[in-house]
């Protein structure tokens, strides 16, 4: 995702795809700039789909790459193997869904990356 990307930028980016709930784009501790990436939450669970096929299209002027969380990969990985509730509940009942989007900065850490929890529907 582009570094001068706003919250807003993005809201209007995926508003294309589904109706956004929330987005959040990760910051730096200390300069509060944008890492370039962030995590963007929809109403509508069809939408994740949607998103991820406009990976490739511009937000101001660079090519975004949106593909689903790793809690995403998870969920799918769980019910695949029978682990879910009938494949509509994750582990803390309702269905938990995130999505990935941006480049990660090389500075991000596995430690700063976990702190972020922002769920989906």
């Amino acid at each position: 995702m582009p570094l001068k990307a706003t919250e807003r930028d993005v809201y209007e980016f995926f508003s294309k795809v589904g109706k956004v709930r929330d987005v959040r784009l990760i910051m730096d501790r200390n300069s509060r700039r944008s890492k370039g990436v962030g995590y963007i939450e929809f109403y509508d669970a069809m939408s994740v789909p949607m998103a991820i096929a406009i990976s490739g299209q511009l937000l101001l002027g660079q090519p975004v790459m949106v593909k689903p969380s790793e809690a995403e990969k998870n969920l799918v990985q769980s019910n695949a193997s029978g682990g879910g509730s009938g494949g509509l509940a994750g582990p803390y009942g309702a269905v938990d869904r995130k999505l990935y989007v941006g480049n990660l900065h090389f500075n991000m850490t596995e430690f700063q990356l976990k702190q972020v929890n922002v769920k989906l529907f």
